[in-house]
C-alpha cells in the first residue's frame, strides 16, 4: 500500500482547517447571512425564547457567558471563604486532639490522615469550581453545600463544645 504524502500525516494535529464541515463557531454564525431554506426549516436560527433563556441554538446548552451573574460570583466567593475557614478549623482542631501511636506506622498513618483532612476542603472547592464551570449554578452550589456538610471540622467543633 502506498504511503500518503507527508503533509497529510499531521492533518489530524492541526486545528486551522476552517473549511472542515464539523467546524462550527457560534460567533461566526451571527455574521453569516441566513438563506431561505434555513428560515423555512428553522434550522440554525435561535428563537427569542432560547436567547432569553441563554441557550445555544445548535446544542441547546446554556451558554457560560449568559449563565454567570454577579450574584453567582459573589456566592462562589462566599463559599470559598467558608472552605478557607474549614481549612483553618481543621488546622486548629488537629492541634486540639493530640495522638501518639504505639508504633511508627500508626503515627505516620495518623499524620498523613491529618494532612488529608487539612487539604480536603480546598481540594473539594477547586474540584467543584473546575468541574462545574460550564454547568448550571444550581449544580455548583449543590456540590458546594454537600462539601460544607461532609468536610465540617469536627475536632474544632467538638473542642468548642467542651
Amino acid at each position: 500500500m502506498a504511503r500518503p504524502p507527508a503533509s497529510d500525516d499531521d492533518a489530524a494535529l492541526r486545528w486551522d482547517d476552517l473549511d472542515d464541515p464539523s467546524y462550527s463557531d457560534p460567533s461566526l454564525a451571527a455574521l453569516a447571512p441566513e438563506s431561505a431554506d434555513d428560515d423555512a426549516a428553522g434550522a440554525g436560527s435561535a428563537t427569542a425564547e432560547d436567547a432569553a433563556e441563554g441557550l445555544d441554538a445548535a446544542t441547546g446548552v446554556e451558554r457560560a457567558s449568559d449563565a454567570w451573574s454577579p450574584l453567582v460570583t459573589l456566592l462562589t466567593a462566599l463559599a470559598s471563604a467558608v472552605y478557607l475557614a474549614y481549612t483553618v478549623g481543621w488546622i486548629i482542631g488537629i492541634g486540639l486532639v493530640p495522638l501518639s501511636g504505639p508504633t511508627l506506622v500508626i503515627e505516620i498513618m495518623y499524620q498523613f490522615s491529618e494532612f488529608l483532612a487539612i487539604i480536603a476542603a480546598p481540594l473539594w472547592f477547586a474540584a467543584v469550581v473546575s468541574l462545574t464551570r460550564e454547568g448550571r449554578a444550581a449544580h455548583r452550589f449543590g456540590w458546594l453545600a454537600l462539601g460544607m456538610l461532609v468536610l465540617l471540622p469536627w475536632p474544632f467543633v467538638l473542642g468548642l463544645l467542651r
